[in-house]
C-alpha cells in the first residue's frame, strides 16, 4: 500500500523542483555560443623594388590567401585590408575609407582558394626604422553559420631616411619631341625625369617658355603620364620649333621643372584642327 507524502514534504519537493529547473533555464540561457570556424588565411607583406632592404618609396605587396583542407564550402567571402600607416595605396581591391580596401573572394573551398593582392608605396619622407605591416579581416557564411576571422601580415621595418631609394629623388631632364606628318608628338613623363624605385611621377603643367610663338598646343593625358603635342601651323619654309616648361610632381619628392622642346618639320601641320598657315611668332 503506498503512502501520499505529507502535505509539507509535498511542497518542500515542488520547490527545489522549481528551483532546479530555474537553475538549469538560467545555465542554458547564458550558455556562450558557439564559434563558427572559418577558412585559413596567410597574409604576407613583400618588398617589391628592394627586398630585404625597405627604403621610402618602394612599392609594397600585401598578399592574403584565403584557403581550406576540409570538405566545407565558405560563400560570400569578403576580405576587408587595411592600409599600412606611412604608405600611399596604389593598386587592389575597392577603396573604403581613408585606410581600409575590400576584396570580395566569393566561394572557397577545397579546390578552390581565394587571394587578395594589396600594393601600396612607402611614403618618402618616411623616418628609418618604421614598421609597415597591415592587418586583415575575413567574413562570409560557413555551413553553419557566419564566421569572422583575422589575420596580421609580417612587419616590413624602413632602413633609411629621406625621400626614395637611398635617398633619391627626382631628377628634371631635357628632351625634344618631333612632330610627325600629322601634326601630332607625344612625350612620356619618363622622357622628362628620372625617378627613385617606387615613385610614380606625374605632368601636372605645362607652360610655354616661347609664348609668342604659339606653333604648337599641348594636352597632359594618361592621369600625368604623357603630354600630346599638336601643331597649330605648317612650318612651310623651315622647321620650326618652341619650346616648353614641364612642372612634375611625385608622393613624398619636390617639384621639378623639365624642359622639352618641339619640333615641327616642313610641311607638318595639324591635320584637319588648324588652318595651313605658316609659323610665325606673333607680335
Amino acid at each position: 500500500m503506498t503512502t501520499a507524502p505529507k502535505p509539507a514534504l509535498k511542497r518542500a519537493v515542488m520547490v527545489a523542483s522549481a528551483f532546479a529547473l530555474a537553475a538549469g533555464a538560467l545555465q542554458i540561457g547564458t550558455a556562450p555560443a558557439y564559434a563558427v570556424a572559418g577558412p585559413t588565411t596567410k597574409y604576407e607583406c613583400r618588398d617589391v623594388q628592394t627586398p630585404g632592404s625597405l627604403f621610402p618609396g618602394d612599392e609594397v605587396a600585401c598578399t592574403l590567401t584565403v584557403s581550406t583542407a576540409g570538405n566545407d564550402s565558405f560563400t560570400n567571402v569578403v576580405a576587408e585590408v587595411t592600409i599600412p600607416n606611412s604608405t600611399v595605396y596604389q593598386t587592389g581591391g575597392t577603396r573604403q575609407g581613408t585606410q581600409k580596401v575590400v576584396f570580395n573572394l566569393g566561394e572557397i573551398t577545397k579546390a578552390k582558394s581565394g587571394s587578395a593582392t594589396l600594393t601600396v608605396m612607402v611614403d618618402g619622407q618616411t623616418p628609418a626604422k618604421t614598421a609597415i605591416s597591415s592587418d586583415a579581416v575575413v567574413k562570409g557564411f560557413a555551413p553553419n553559420g557566419a564566421f569572422d576571422t583575422t589575420a596580421a601580415s609580417n612587419t616590413l621595418t624602413t632602413t633609411t631616411t629621406g625621400t626614395g631609394q637611398g635617398g633619391a629623388k627626382l631628377t628634371a631632364k631635357e628632351d625634344r619631341a618631333s612632330v610627325n606628318t600629322f601634326g601630332r608628338a607625344e612625350t612620356p613623363v619618363s622622357d622628362l625625369v628620372d625617378a627613385p624605385a617606387g615613385v610614380t611621377p606625374k605632368i601636372v603643367q605645362v607652360t610655354s617658355a616661347e609664348p609668342k610663338k604659339g606653333y604648337v598646343g599641348f594636352s597632359i593625358i594618361d592621369n600625368g603620364q604623357k603630354i600630346a603635342w599638336t601643331a597649330n601651323c605648317t612650318a612651310t619654309a623651315k622647321e620650326k620649333t618652341e619650346s616648353f616648361t614641364v612642372k612634375i610632381t611625385a608622393t613624398g619628392q619636390a617639384p621639378v621643372e623639365a624642359k622639352v622642346t618641339v619640333l615641327l618639320g616642313n610641311n607638318v601641320a595639324n591635320q584637319g584642327f588648324a588652318p595651313p598657315a605658316d609659323c610665325a611668332p606673333q607680335p
